[in-house]
């Protein structure tokens, strides 16, 4: 196979041929013309397309063939419209961005290649790592018919941990023999900057796909908490919220390190004659697995995919409360991660961010409303700066009923 000593070959015709990846029967019609689309994205043969991208999607389509339920079929659908959307995106990059002009011919394809098997294998961790059965290890073997799912958060590095099994021989080959490819799938799964997963979480913000949310946020101190003395400042423990509910205007001030003590007018962190400057992050919260969907609304609200008070919007301002349509509010990020819109709702209502009213049964947290766009719904109100902070869309002409 010519794969490793060629940049771009010259793709050969698909006419009286079968598309790529079809053999073994592992994918249906539509993931099979999917990879197709897939595959011409890339500058490969099929032959070589198949040996590279087709075994890796084999791989992880055996790893969960003999699991039911409509999390694993809505995750394979996801995994293949997230990685076609990043080769897309991947087209308008050069990658590695500072790699020398004699290189970028050689590199241009497998960086596409790793690209693509880390989004899928990113997608697939998001689930499997949910997953429990009987004596059954993620790193070792496929998954068993007797498995559940369970509702917590995953970090989005799992996926690194079942992608050597996954890749196939092939891709282990064309990317074992570039360092400067398995370095981006290693940035692409740790915490700093990485030229692949930016082009990824672009790709899905485009395709309305929330990108996996990050690992919740460690309740280790910072540095000098508890030592005494000048400039120690403690961060703030994981269950802070359950103690004192905050206001609106707290809550979207906390960060998921330590605050700036109050008084630091200047925007940093003084202890003495010491200053530090303080973290920015649009990030709010302790990092408890319900604030990941407030960030989730104000990254899509920065990015624009999310519009308040459009017709047929579930966000609304009214009278400066932030107004969420149920179920629709939750449903996005429910799908990616294969939960129910409830799951999201409730991870959501236990932090105590949101309003109630009275009701003949006690309290309530559903308001009925009347939008603008003559809708009748119910929903959930919420302090305004917990997603806009100050850069608050007017108000609309909703009302609550």
């Amino acid at each position: 196979m010519g794969l490793f000593r060629r940049a771009k070959p010259a793709k050969e015709t698909t006419k009286e041929r079968p598309p790529p990846v079809a053999a073994g029967g592992l994918l249906d019609a539509a993931e099979t013309e999917a990879a197709a689309e897939l595959w011409r994205l890339t500058a490969l043969p099929r032959e070589e397309f198949d040996a590279t991208y087709g075994e890796m999607l084999r791989g992880f389509w055996r790893c969960i063939g003999g699991v039911r339920g409509a999390a694993w079929t809505a995750l394979r659908g996801r995994a293949l419209a997230h990685a076609i959307a990043a080769l897309k995106v991947r087209r308008a990059h050069v990658l590695p961005r500072f790699a020398a002009a004699e290189d970028a011919a050689r590199l241009a394809e497998v960086m596409s290649f790793a690209l693509a098997a880390c989004v899928v294998a990113e997608r697939f961790g998001q689930v499997l790592g949910r997953a429990a059965g009987p004596d059954w290890c993620p790193m070792e073997a496929d998954v068993p018919a007797q498995t559940e799912l369970a509702d917590v958060a995953v970090p989005r590095a799992f996926g690194a941990l079942v992608l050597p099994r996954l890749l196939g021989p092939a891709g282990h080959e064309w990317l074992g023999q570039q360092p400067e490819a398995l370095r981006e799938v290693a940035a692409y799964f740790g915490g700093g900057p990485s030229q692949l997963r930016a082009i990824a979480d672009d790709a899905a913000a485009r395709i309305g796909m929330p990108p996996p949310p990050p690992p919740p946020a460690s309740a280790m101190p910072a540095p000098g908490a508890g030592q005494g003395g000048h400039g120690a400042v403690e961060a703030a423990p994981a269950d802070a919220g359950d103690a004192a509910p905050q206001t609106g205007t707290d809550a979207a001030r906390t960060t998921r390190t330590a605050p700036a003590p109050a008084g630091a007018a200047d925007g940093t962190a003084r202890g003495g004659d010491a200053a530090r400057p303080a973290r920015a992050s649009s990030d709010i919260g302790d990092g408890r697995v319900g604030w990941q969907w407030f960030n989730w609304v104000r990254a899509r609200l920065r990015d624009g995919s999310v519009v308040p008070n459009a017709a047929g919007a579930w966000l609304h301002n009214i009278d400066g409360s932030a107004y969420v349509v149920d179920p629709d509010g939750f449903e996005a990020l429910a799908e990616a991660e294969s939960v129910a819109p409830k799951s999201i709702r409730n991870r959501v209502r236990k932090l105590g961010r949101h309003r109630t009213r009275r009701s003949g049964s006690g309290r309530a947290d559903a308001f009925p409303a009347e939008l603008a766009d003559g809708r009748r719904v119910t929903g959930m109100l919420f302090d305004g700066e917990l997603f806009w902070d100050r850069d608050a869309p007017p108000a609309s002409r909703s009302t609550l009923r």
